[in-house]
């Protein structure tokens, strides 16, 4: 049965009528209240209190709050504010994430310098949280656009290039041409950018800084076992992401000639023992190499260039494994270095350059995704 509605009201000590109840006039009371005394919601310095700490995500000063912002924070503000009612020394700051091309793009687009710009978003959007009663500590507020801030972010970074963890090299990035920077997968819709429908965005190979994490792997790994709680499937995503494995590296040299990138594949393996059973080499669709066969076939390049549509697309929904796999025919050999047998190249859509070597030896007899592939 429908429910009714039900409706706040209060009643004076009189015991006269019921009224309803006042949002503007209650909530303007406590919002007083609360601003009156900066150090309400403050971290005690020194406490024998139990600690804890809560930080949400810092929004990106785009101008004002939406509904997703108060949903994220109205959590974490339930979360501290039960916390320091069952006792504890709570941590709750909030801050800024406003450095970088978006917000130069967003002032471009405004006629506005961007410092004016975003300040005054945060000035706005800092109102708002204010407004909504939230329980932060406003004395440790972060701006990440201030030399204050960055600075330790450039620290950081000196550290790491100092131990050899900081390197440069060339990748393929996704770029909008209107924005002038580079977009994340989830920001590429239908093949164009998500800010502006009309532009497609293009695959550029361009120099960048990259974290050598890899170096941790182990490390990593391990340490999930301690995530108490957590779920599996949330662990499991995590492994997956940090995608260590041990193997080895294997050279199939071209049958024919060699071109500008090179005269041998480089394919990686966890399982050497099953190299017998290949029965072809797959390249990714932006594997250096398939520029080099494909080099004066048109046709051929068309087709390649319509995997990696299709590779952005299944990136796009978030599942590159889910993709029916198939590819295109070089119509060149490679050679097996342990039979000598002549194997053709393929290029195959479910190939990814950003992992291992971009190539693969695919043994059907011993990999389902090799056996898809295989019968299409």
């Amino acid at each position: 049965m429908p429910q009714e509605e039900k409706t706040t009201v209060t009643r004076d000590r009189e015991g006269g009528r019921d009224e309803r109840y006042n949002a503007h006039e209650v909530e303007e009371k406590w919002f007083e209240r609360w601003q009156s005394d900066p150090s309400l919601y403050a971290a005690e310095v020194n406490s024998a209190k139990p600690k804890y700490y809560v930080l949400e995500m810092l929004p990106y000063p785009s101008g004002a709050l939406h509904m997703g912002h108060v949903r994220n924070y109205a959590i974490g503000d339930a979360l501290a504010r039960y916390m320091w009612m069952n006792g504890y020394n709570v941590l709750h700051p909030m801050g800024w994430d406003s450095f970088g091309l978006p917000a130069e793009n967003a002032a471009i687009s405004a006629n506005t310098p961007p410092r004016e710009w975003t300040l005054r978003n945060i000035a706005n959007m800092k109102a708002q949280m204010k407004r909504l009663g939230f329980a932060y500590d406003w004395s440790r507020e972060v701006t990440t656009c201030f030399p204050e801030y960055y600075k330790w972010n450039q620290w950081f970074f000196l550290k790491l290039y100092e131990q050899g963890l900081a390197y440069r090299k060339k990748s393929k990035v996704n770029w909008c041409p209107k924005c002038a920077t580079v977009l994340a997968n989830e920001q590429v819709v239908d093949g164009c950018c998500w800010r502006h429908e009309d532009t497609r965005v293009e695959q550029r190979e361009l120099e960048q800084w990259f974290l050598k994490i890899t170096k941790y792997a182990e490390e990593l790994l391990r340490d999930l076992d301690k995530l108490g709680g957590w779920p599996e499937k949330v662990r499991t995503m995590q492994r997956n992401w940090i995608g260590r494995s041990e193997g080895t590296l294997v050279d199939f040299k071209l049958d024919g000639p060699a071109g500008p990138a090179g005269s041998s594949i480089s394919v990686f393996t966890t399982r050497v023992d099953t190299i017998f059973g290949a029965t072809s080499v797959q390249l990714a669709p932006e594997h250096p190499l398939v520029a080099d066969l494909t080099a004066n076939k048109p046709e051929l390049r068309a087709k390649v260039d319509q995997l990696i549509s299709e590779q952005r697309r299944a990136r796009e929904v978030g599942d590159i494994g889910e993709i029916e796999k198939h590819g295109v025919n070089t119509g060149r050999y490679a050679i097996n270095p342990y039979n000598r047998e002549k194997v053709p190249i393929w290029v195959a859509n479910y190939i990814l350059m950003d992992y291992g070597t971009g190539a693969i030896m695919s043994v059907p007899a011993h990999d389902e995704r090799d056996y898809e592939f295989a019968k299409k």
